[in-house]
């Protein structure tokens, strides 16, 4: 049992490391809850200033149906290119983690 001996490695964990390491996976969660949140915030954010400016001319009280018609093409354009481009992110970084 030297300083650098393995017989530490069947030990117990220690409690104290073991509700870090709890608390470290919380903070992760948490995180990547918010950053999902802000996500889905740019997507509308991003969605509906575009598709307002290239769908809507002249704002009035309510929407044409051809505008109607343009924002629904506009918005299901963006959200296909954003599933597209968020597999393709979460692939890449799967890949690397196995690396």
């Amino acid at each position: 049992m030297g300083l650098f001996g393995s017989s530490s490695a069947s030990a117990p964990a220690d409690p104290a490391s073991a509700k870090s390491q709890q608390v470290k996976q919380e903070i992760q969660q948490q995180i990547s809850q918010e950053l999902a949140t802000a996500n889905a915030t740019e997507l509308v954010r991003t969605i509906t200033e575009n598709c307002f400016d290239k769908c809507i001319f002249k704002p009035q009280e309510s929407l044409s149906f051809q505008e109607d018609q343009c924002i629904a093409q506009c918005r299901e354009k963006y959200m296909r290119s954003w599933n597209v481009i968020s597999k393709s992110y979460i692939s890449r970084i799967q890949e690397a983690a196995k690396h």
